[in-house]
């Protein structure tokens, strides 16, 4: 005995197969319209999560760069860029002219990286003294240019545990525009 095979009549009256029961029919318009809507609330996810990301990066970037802070100090003051500061045996003069500009190079762009963070830092120093929050500069010094532990800092500063981390948290947010800029969406509103 054969099955009967069930059909289902659209309300235009076209034949549907039994599966497309649950489908709904739509109009060519309606379908684009709908295909644009889905597809502009695709790309303002995707727009903001990167622009999320961007500003991680950004912290990151500011943050590392600031634990490296010391480091960079130590760079400057001690890196090896004159042949008379370093005997360098079994090297030619040739590869001691490239091995001591290398140096000086780097000496040069840590300089200048330094001086940009320097004269951020000071702003930011400058706009919490304003602010009558200067212990807030205090414990992000300590942080970074002392290197002490965000424990050690709430002990000296006499605050709660997590006090020290939210406010240097806070600093290095701010410290990440005046690094590195803002984005060029978050002025859109604001510069034509």
């Amino acid at each position: 005995m054969e099955q009967e095979e069930t059909k289902t009549i659209a309300a235009a009256g076209v034949e549907m197969p039994p599966e497309a029961e649950s489908w709904v029919q739509l109009h060519e318009s309606e379908l684009t319209e709908l295909m644009q809507k889905q597809a502009k609330a695709a790309i303002t996810e995707l727009k903001r999560q990167e622009k999320q990301e961007r500003k991680k990066e950004k912290y990151h970037n500011t943050f590392t760069l600031m634990k490296c802070y010391r480091d960079m100090a130590f760079h400057i003051e001690n890196a090896i860029s004159d042949g008379q500061q370093l005997e360098l045996k079994g090297m030619t003069d040739e590869q001691q002219r490239t091995y001591l500009e290398s140096i000086r190079r780097t000496r040069f762009k840590t300089l200048i990286m330094t001086a940009h963070i320097d004269k951020a830092v000071e702003e930011i120093e400058r706009r919490r003294e304003a602010a009558g929050r200067a212990v807030e500069y205090k414990a992000f010094e300590m942080y970074f240019m002392q290197g002490m532990d965000y424990a050690e800092i709430a002990e000296e500063l006499d605050t709660g545990k997590n006090t020290p981390r939210r406010w240097v948290t806070g600093i290095i947010n701010e410290l990440s525009v005046l690094l590195w800029g803002i984005d060029e969406e978050r002025t859109a509103g604001v510069v034509k």
